[in-house]
């Protein structure tokens, strides 16, 4: 595994607040049983885990938040409520964990939803459906590498590991104003998106 937060830090610089959408999926005490069930992983040389505050699905990274003004957030937030007010929470299943290219990362299915909060936000942002990564593999990540760490004795705990699958709920879209200092992502919440409507 490589170092997440040296592949970020041209495009995203330590220190600096970014808009960004995120899902905290579940409780703060399903996110904690989370923490709890692989510490013995993430608390090796390296790594740096993710703690159960700062546990989340990211959906959309907007940008800067120097350049975006209050007008155009207001304007973003409304549209998005209008657009997925009228779905209602649902429950996504937080799969085993697995070692990634720059992290321990649970990947998070069905995909489908969180792939659409993923294109409405990026229509009301003014981007065009898919003018983002190629490929959207909704995940939440449990530790973050810090340095180079081998992926075999990652790999070797996980196979013994003996945690199961979690079914959490979403009930909103969380716009928040992120950072990192290159060991964790922190925000500020500014706004929220209920999911309250009847059909999902």
């Amino acid at each position: 595994m490589d170092d997440f937060f040296a592949e970020v830090s041209e495009r995203w610089p330590a220190g600096r607040e970014d808009y960004c959408w995120h899902v905290l999926p579940g409780s703060a005490a399903d996110r904690e049983r989370l923490a709890y069930s692989f510490g013995e992983l993430t608390e090796r040389p390296g790594l740096i885990p993710v703690r159960p505050e700062w546990m989340h699905v990211a959906v959309q990274h907007l940008g800067p938040v120097s350049g975006i003004t209050g007008t155009e957030l207001a304007r973003m937030t409304r549209l998005v409520q209008g657009r997925c007010g009228g779905i209602a929470p649902f429950t996504v299943t937080v799969g085993r964990a697995e070692a990634w290219e720059a992290g321990v990362v649970c990947p998070v299915r069905p995909g489908y939803l969180l792939r659409f909060l993923r294109q409405v936000t990026a229509e009301v942002a003014g981007g065009r459906p898919g003018s983002g990564p190629p490929a959207y593999c909704p995940h939440l990540t449990l530790a973050y590498a810090v340095a180079r760490v081998g992926q075999g004795p990652v790999r070797a705990w996980l196979s013994d590991c003996e945690a199961s699958e979690a079914e959490l709920q979403v009930a909103r879209l969380v716009l928040v104003a992120q950072q990192h200092d290159r060991r964790e992502i922190t925000w500020r919440v500014i706004d929220e998106v209920a999911l309250s409507g009847s059909t999902p």
